[in-house]
């Protein structure tokens, strides 16, 4: 007897199958939903695997002297990276490096990030150091306005860390210095903390660069027996640029030349500045000056009769521009400084002169050696001749007043009138 339970139990014909291929679309989505969490769980340990390798190569290539961690957060953060086979710190060496690649494509790797670390023995006679004392500021084949060669540098002016005390910065390399008390093998130790990667470097990435920096110098001068206290990072790193202003406007590390035309008038000195912020104990701050093309043309008659080789006014605004740069060290950077070539003629602290288009004075600050220069273009410099020792004088009291130097030697009025 048919009592209507077979047709409540069986449902329309079809449903079954609906049924049976729906429990195996969850059955597969289930299986693939594990397969997934494993292949997110291989993969998580893959990459804590690349990471922790990483990690290591930066700890052995780098010395132990930086957080290998901050290293490869840098630039937004990466995994895998090379070391260059060529490169590593020795914390005995006088001057070593260390540069890390990141790791792109199957292939391929990028810049990322280097550090140089320099020791300077604490005898001066067997620093074996040679730096050129000279620049070329503006980039007269590629600049990207050639109508105006002086709008812009080439490169950005030393920004101190703090006062300075610390150290300095650019667009992408901080430096820090360890100042080692007497009595040690070391007289300081030198950090660079460069960010190598394409792009420009955030204000986060700079304070990360100066604490790698800070932490190379640190442990560095520890390895060398070396005493010192090192101020702590600053809050702020106002942004280096290379655009120049109005030097009538000019502060910071150029705010002495703006005081200096408002009293004697800029003639045929440039109109144009570019400055970085002035800190009290900085081992190396700059002022780059330079003229406008409108400038030029405007000096133009006093420039030919001055320097009358046949230059014409075209050949100098775009591939002899007029420009000078100031520049202050103190401590061991005085040390092995030439003018001209690295062969050239020796820039010696505790003395001055001039040569190869550099003048220089030299002075006492906090104890440590300090020399100033000034750096003059060639042939702008015989339009100055008169002008030069009042200009050069100028500078040098404010970078030594600044500082509270002593004992201050100048060039003679022959050495600052031509060199």
């Amino acid at each position: 007897m048919d009592d209507g339970t077979r047709a409540e139990t069986d449902g329309p014909p079809g449903q079954g199958r609906l049924r049976g291929a729906l429990n195996t679309v969850f059955v597969l989505v289930a299986v693939a939903g594990i397969g997934l969490s494993i292949w997110a769980l291989v993969s998580d340990v893959l990459d804590l695997r690349t990471r922790a390798e990483s990690r290591e190569r930066v700890e052995e290539a780098c010395g132990g002297l930086v957080d290998p961690d901050l290293v490869l957060a840098l630039n937004g953060g990466v995994d895998r990276v090379e070391l260059s086979d060529r490169y590593d710190i020795g914390t005995a060496r006088s001057d070593s490096s260390c540069v890390v690649y990141r790791v792109g494509d199957p292939g391929t790797t990028y810049g990322h990030f280097s550090l140089g670390l320099t020791l300077y023995p604490a005898n001066p006679n067997a620093d074996e150091h040679r730096v050129g004392a000279n620049h070329e500021p503006f980039d007269y084949f590629t600049a990207e306005n050639r109508d105006d060669v002086t709008a812009a540098a080439q490169y950005t002016l030393p920004h101190p860390l703090g006062d300075g005390g610390l150290g300095e910065y650019d667009a992408r390399t901080v430096t820090v210095r360890a100042l080692c008390a007497d009595g040690g093998t070391v007289s300081s130790v030198r950090a660079k903390a460069t960010a190598s990667y394409d792009g420009p470097v955030t204000s986060g990435d700079r304070h990360d660069l100066t604490v790698l920096a800070r932490q190379a110098a640190e442990r560095a001068a520890a390895a060398n027996g070396c005493r010192a206290e090192l101020p702590a990072v600053p809050s702020a790193f106002p942004e280096p640029r290379t655009t120049l202003g109005p030097a009538v406007k000019a502060g910071g590390t150029c705010a002495w030349y703006g005081r200096h035309i408002a009293a004697h008038g800029q003639g045929e000195l440039p109109d144009r500045a570019l400055a970085a912020p002035a800190g009290k104990a900085g081992a190396h701050d700059s002022c780059l000056l330079a003229m406008s093309p409108e400038g030029t043309e405007r000096i133009w008659p006093a420039y030919e009769k001055s320097h009358p080789d046949g230059t014409d006014l075209d050949r100098v605004l775009t591939l002899r521009p007029l420009w000078m740069q100031t520049d202050t060290l103190v401590g061991d950077g005085t040390r092995g400084l030439r003018a001209g070539p690295l062969k050239g003629t020796p820039v010696v602290a505790s003395s001055a002169g001039s040569a190869e288009g550099v003048r220089w004075a030299s002075s006492v600050c906090g104890g440590r050696p300090a020399v100033h220069l000034m750096q003059v273009s060639f042939p702008y410099d015989d339009l100055l001749r008169d002008r030069l020792e009042s200009l050069f004088r100028a500078y040098v009291e404010d970078a030594t007043a600044r500082r509270g130097c002593t004992g201050v030697t100048f060039p003679k009025a022959s050495d600052l009138a031509g060199s």
